[in-house]
């Protein structure tokens, strides 16, 4: 027959080591949860970090051939390879209505962060920088419509839809 007093005496025993075992397993638990915690602010940084139009170059001008279309609107500019562009309601500023239709030559500068236009038919007031600066957003070479404005970047982005 077993003894209740020495019973009660085990289970006392072993409560300091359960203690401990359930002690380390919330320490485990609330460690996995403070790294995923963490790792998951990182990535949000970082997301919200590339997704911001930073300044950036190419290497030459093929990386800029292709049509290029307003994200926020309906303008949209094709360059060539020969140095020819072609644009159908693009924003910028080079007019009195800051819209561009028409064709003309472009010309990426030497550092590979911006490319100027120069139309073969100038709108009327047309500004002598018009032009776009290359940035990297979200991970992608992006054209950007530089603004006049204290603090922004870009008023538009264009982004390549076809080589």
């Amino acid at each position: 027959m077993a003894d209740p007093d020495r019973n009660s005496l085990d289970r006392r025993a072993q409560r300091p080591e359960e203690r401990r075992r359930r002690t380390r397993r919330r320490r485990a638990v609330l460690g996995t949860v403070a790294v995923v915690l963490v790792a998951g602010a990182a990535w949000r940084l970082k997301s919200a970090h590339d997704a911001q139009p930073r300044l950036a170059v190419v290497s030459s001008r093929s990386a800029l051939v292709g049509t290029w279309r307003a994200e926020d609107g309906p303008g949209q500019v094709e360059f060539t390879s020969d140095g020819r562009f072609s644009a159908v309601s693009l924003t910028v500023d080079v007019s009195w209505n800051g819209e561009l239709t028409g064709a003309g030559s472009w010309s990426l500068d030497h550092r590979g962060g911006s490319l100027s236009l120069r139309p073969d038919h100038p709108p009327t007031g047309m500004s002598s920088d018009a032009g776009f600066a290359v940035v990297r957003a979200d991970g992608q070479v992006r054209l950007c419509v530089t603004s006049a404005s204290p603090g922004v970047l870009c008023d538009a982005l264009l982004r390549r839809v076809a080589p």
